[in-house]
């Protein structure tokens, strides 16, 4: 079982050596499938609305974060997405010297950090979409070293830069940041070499594996990497992914990073602040505290 730490406020120091740059991946499916558990209290475009703003929140402040040097969001449906994330890009000033020599808006500092990548069709689920991601956030480091990831869910409306900062400040390999049951991963740290893609996918449902020839350079060994155990009781999963490999975990709980956005119980624990943010465009669930 992974080291337990409870919240506190604080970050705790790091540990000298580790890779200065972080890469964040959130994974992103649509704009229309999910919050299924809303559905009872919001109509499929008031659920669309929240997803959006969700993942606004989650990949702004990850941008706003220090030390995140980029975030790639890998999603199904890139329509939606770069509609969702467009006000993190682009200059929305109005103000006619804010626009181009072409007629088109300007793209604000953070353009150029922020990746919106398809998930191929043929690499389904929550756990392909973060491979995926772990692909693209590698893909210079045999030029510019290697990098720590960060996935984080697109459904934390309460999370901070300081949560963020925490959760990176903490020294262990895997560092597990667990939803208010104890039961989930709402964030995942990873240092090398668990940062660093799996060359065998393992598909659990059949026990077979299938090997990715592009992580064979040279026809060298194939080893298997940390495998990502996104889903019921993914927090005791990927502890137990780094105890497989040899590899120290930390479990951290705190309220930035413990509350996603998934139940009406759920929208009741958000602090008022983070309730007021959201419904400012779901009026059904700001409707819910008069």
């Amino acid at each position: 079982m992974g080291d337990l730490v409870l919240p506190d406020g604080g970050a705790r120091p790091g540990a000298a050596g580790r890779p200065a740059r972080v890469v964040a991946v959130v994974p992103l499916r649509d704009g229309s499938s999910g919050k299924s558990r809303l559905a009872h209290v919001l109509d499929p475009a008031s659920r669309s609305r929240l997803i959006a703003v969700l993942a606004r929140h989650v990949v702004g402040t990850l941008l706003a974060s220090d030390g995140v040097e980029r975030v790639v969001v890998v999603t199904s449906d890139p329509r939606f997405t770069w509609r969702a994330l467009r006000d993190v890009v682009v200059d929305e000033s109005g103000d006619a010297a804010h626009a181009g020599s072409d007629g088109l808006p300007l793209l604000t500092a953070d353009a150029d950090r922020l990746r919106i990548v398809l998930q191929p069709a043929d690499r389904p689920g929550l756990d392909a979409a973060v491979e995926r991601g772990r692909e693209i956030a590698s893909e210079d480091a045999a030029a510019r070293g290697p990098v720590r990831l960060l996935v984080a869910h697109a459904d934390l409306p309460a999370l901070t830069p300081a949560d963020v900062a925490a959760l990176l400040a903490e020294d262990a390999p895997v560092v597990v940041a667990t939803d208010r049951r104890g039961e989930g991963t709402n964030l995942l740290a990873l240092e090398p070499p668990a940062s660093a893609p799996s060359t065998t996918t393992v598909l659990r449902d059949s026990g077979s594996e299938r090997q990715d020839p592009r992580a064979r350079p040279g026809g060298g060994p194939v080893v298997e990497g940390f495998r990502f155990r996104f889903g019921p009781d993914s927090r005791a999963a990927h502890v137990a992914e780094a105890e497989r490999l040899g590899l120290r975990a930390v479990v951290v709980q705190r309220p930035g990073t413990a509350i996603d956005l998934d139940t009406v119980e759920d929208w009741g624990e958000l602090p008022a602040d983070a309730r007021a943010a959201v419904g400012l465009h779901v009026p059904a669930l700001r409707d819910r505290d008069a």
